[in-house]
């Protein structure tokens, strides 16, 4: 099917992986957060109680992720996956609507949550599109990406205008239905790579025949060749790259998810504050191709780092933030500075280890990255309920976005050794 498109299909990838990755952010990040203050208030929740299903979902994400990773590196196993996960994401987010206890809210949100999660569209951009690309291969994940930070252009005011009209629980079955109608109709386009389907990746546009189309080992003169999973884990490049995730995993999902109950509580309206995040949704959105075009000129390494590090100096900023237009201007430097992430670390590893074994390394980064993911919203609800307010809470965040920015200097570039030949 894919040959028969006019045009390169790996596009098709990137647009999958785009508004995947948007519906991932809404739903994970954006969109949920909006239910924070009506469900503890109804409810009867601390912050820390609401933020647990928080943690058990990307915990379970993590833990999962060394079983389905390498799937992401056979010819279906993604769009088994990405329709699977499109399923299980719309009937638990309708099955929202009935919470009365926590353990239900733990249960749909934290752990049928983390399943809906397995395929989706992050892990197309960051195991899948990087296949497609050799040549244009930055640009196109600073595309497939740019839907991570729009989705916070979208869903913050688009869910707080629903809750607002019909009330926070039939707001999660259109938010479910919503997102869920569209991540099956994308998971039936997802195909893994080129070769699969007769193609080849944008540095060698010509194509195979059908009975060629898969081969053991798809690499180019240009990329180089790629490590399994075994080597990659051998060089310390895995191990210094592991760490760096591992930090922002701990600065970042706890930091954003509180952005709208922190604005709110500190003097802005609904409105005001759901702007403000999407001013930061429309330019980590926006930098995010021109990040891409960057890592393909200049060391992916030094971008991420000094990215990495200025985003762990500008997180304190947010605490003196009061007027709307200076949260306007903080937003935007934000979304500047930290939308490059995504991109630049996608970018990276698969330059540092190749290609073909993406879905499996990744596998092996997701537990980490996901663990510290786990715990970041729990400590912040923590710290928040504990101190009353968010200034420990976000310093936490600066110090592991500065730590994980210094540590991937030390990443230097794996040495490739010759691969030894199979016996017969």
């Amino acid at each position: 099917m894919a040959r028969r498109w006019p045009f390169f299909y790996g596009w098709v990838i990137v647009a999958i992986a785009f508004l995947g990755s948007g519906i991932g952010s809404g739903v994970a990040i954006w969109g949920a957060s909006v239910f924070i203050i009506p469900m503890t208030e109804e409810l009867g929740w601390t912050r820390t109680a609401f933020f647990v299903a928080f943690t058990v979902r990307a915990a379970l994400v993590g833990l999962t992720a060394p079983l389905f990773g390498p799937l992401f590196d056979t010819r279906r196993g993604p769009m088994v996956l990405a329709i699977g996960s499109a399923l299980v994401l719309t009937a638990s987010m309708v099955l929202l609507r009935y919470t009365e206890h926590l353990w239900q809210f733990i249960l749909l949100y934290g752990v049928a949550g983390a399943f809906s999660e397995v395929g989706s569209g992050f892990s197309v951009a960051q195991s899948i599109v990087p296949k497609w690309f050799i040549l244009k291969r930055g640009r196109a994940l600073g595309i497939s990406t740019m839907g991570v930070g729009l989705g916070a252009l979208v869903f913050p005011g688009t869910v707080s205008a629903l809750v607002g009209s019909v009330g926070w629980r039939d707001a999660w079955v259109y938010f479910g239905l919503g997102v869920g109608a569209v991540s099956l109709l994308l998971a039936v386009l997802v195909r893994t790579r080129p070769e699969d389907v007769g193609l080849q990746p944008d540095a060698a546009p010509k194509p195979l025949a059908l009975d060629e189309a898969v081969s053991e080992e798809p690499e180019t003169v240009l990329e180089g060749r790629s490590l399994t999973r075994g080597e990659a884990i051998r060089t310390p490049a895995f191990w210094l790259l592991l760490a760096s995730f591992s930090f922002v995993g701990l600065g970042i999902m706890g930091f954003q998810a509180n952005w709208l109950p922190f604005l709110l509580e500190n003097g802005f309206t609904s409105t005001e504050a759901s702007a403000g995040i999407a001013m930061y949704g429309l330019f980590s959105g926006l930098s995010r191709p021109v990040w891409g075009l960057m890592g393909e000129r200049v060391p992916v390494r030094y971008l991420l780092a000094g990215s990495t590090m200025v985003t762990g100096v500008s997180v304190l900023f947010l605490l003196s933030v009061r007027t709307v237009p200076v949260l306007s201007g903080y937003m935007a430097f934000a979304g500047v500075v930290m939308g490059g992430y995504l991109v630049l670390r996608a970018l990276l590893e698969s330059d540092y280890f190749g290609r073909q074994y993406l879905g499996a390394i990744n596998g092996l980064f997701r537990p980490f990255a996901m663990g510290t993911s786990a715990l970041s919203p729990l400590l912040f609800g923590l710290l928040y309920d504990l101190r009353g307010g968010y200034g420990l809470a976000f310093l936490t965040a600066a110090v592991a976005w500065f730590v994980a920015g210094a540590i991937v200097l030390l990443a230097r570039p794996p040495v490739q050794r010759p691969r030894a030949k199979r016996d017969a």
